[in-house]
């Protein structure tokens, strides 16, 4: 099915990234928003972090969803910043701080 977890982690400023995947049988189904939940308050809880970012393609609009569920504040466009079969993409930046 797929689980969320953490794809970086920079101790110096107390921020990871979370990544998750979720095979398409399962879309709309609210897995993967509860589990996202769940390593959230692992993050802030026992890995004692400040910021927990996550990152999505602008039309993926389920993983938009996802981050929006589980609290997480859009901020914005990160433009052609990453390289996807020869393509510069823009990708959406999501955020959550430990004090929200």
């Amino acid at each position: 099915m797929g689980q969320p977890c953490y794809i970086t982690w920079d101790t110096h400023n107390s921020k990871a990234e979370i990544g998750y995947a979720l095979a398409r049988t399962h879309w709309g189904k609210g897995y993967m928003s509860e589990a996202v939940k769940s390593v959230i308050d692992f993050g802030f809880d026992v890995m004692k972090l400040v910021r927990i970012e996550a990152r999505c393609h602008p039309n993926n609009t389920g993983s938009s969803r996802v981050m929006e569920k589980s609290g997480m504040t859009f901020e914005g466009i990160l433009r052609k910043h990453i390289l996807v079969k020869g393509v510069h993409e823009d990708v959406k930046m999501y955020s959550i701080l430990s004090e929200e």
